[in-house]
């Protein structure tokens, strides 16, 4: 397994979004956080960007995925439609239906 740790500095909780499946967590003050990518016994290299509210963890397609808060397991399905907005600190804008 690939490894990625990092500890939310910021006194306010932060987005977390692994691609390209779009899985989104928020991450608690403080909170120490693991990234464990599956790999084939070779290390592998993550991108990772960085953006005002969070950062987001690009993963090659098909991998397992596991990421801890604190050392408990979270889950990976939850997705948003506003997730551009989060990151990058724009106000949500409210939804038009044509």
């Amino acid at each position: 397994m690939s490894e990625f740790r990092f500890v939310n500095g910021a006194p306010r909780r932060m987005l977390l979004v692994i691609e390209p499946r779009s899985s989104e967590f928020w991450i608690k003050s403080k909170a120490t956080v693991q990234v464990l990518v599956e790999d084939d016994d070779q290390a592998m290299a993550l991108d990772v960007e960085y953006l005002p509210n969070g950062l987001v963890i690009y993963v090659e397609e098909g991998r397992q995925v596991e990421v801890r808060e604190d050392g408990r397991l979270l889950g990976l399905d939850k997705r948003s439609r506003r997730l551009g907005q989060r990151l990058n600190g724009l106000p949500s804008l409210p939804e038009v239906v044509l």
